[in-house]
């Protein structure tokens, strides 16, 4: 059987033993996002070394959303959503923007390349002039009603 991509995605972070919340969240994005494999790698090993010390699969979770409070990432009455999930992964871009300062996100990129466009636009198309539209107005149709019914266009 044939997966999506986030399907896949999704199963990656199910078997780095992420939380169904962080899975659901965290599989729109890209492991070619240069913060995700570790984040990946560093969840395998917390779980290793968690269950080598004799822990179970429900006390790993307990401590994680432990540490989603600590950070405060999970607002006092939030529920465990998507939206935890990503200020985690913002806290993890911001690390790995500290350590590569010449890191730059792409969605960054695009907004500093968005934000000159007009301007280069102006400069390269001349304007129209205002007042003039341009675009294809048909002249009105004028109707002459029958008197037996129906209608006629006139010229």
């Amino acid at each position: 059987m044939y997966r999506t991509r986030r399907q896949n995605r999704f199963e990656v972070l199910a078997d780095a033993h992420f939380l169904p919340f962080e899975q659901s969240a965290l599989s729109h994005i890209s492991p070619r996002v240069p913060y995700m494999k570790p984040l990946i790698k560093k969840r395998i090993e917390d779980y290793n070394k968690f269950i080598a010390g004799g822990g179970s699969d429900k006390q790993f979770a307990a401590t994680i959303r432990k540490q989603y409070r600590d950070n405060k990432w999970r607002r006092l009455g939030e529920g465990w959503t998507q939206t935890v999930a990503f200020r985690m992964l913002k806290a993890v871009e911001k690390q790995w923007k500290y350590k590569h300062p010449a890191y730059e996100s792409p969605w960054m990129k695009r907004r500093k390349d968005w934000t000159g466009f007009s301007a280069k636009l102006d400069a390269t198309y001349e304007r129209y002039p205002r007042g003039r539209t341009y675009s294809k107005k048909k002249p009105p149709v004028k109707l002459e009603y029958l008197p037996t019914g129906g209608a006629r266009i006139i010229g």
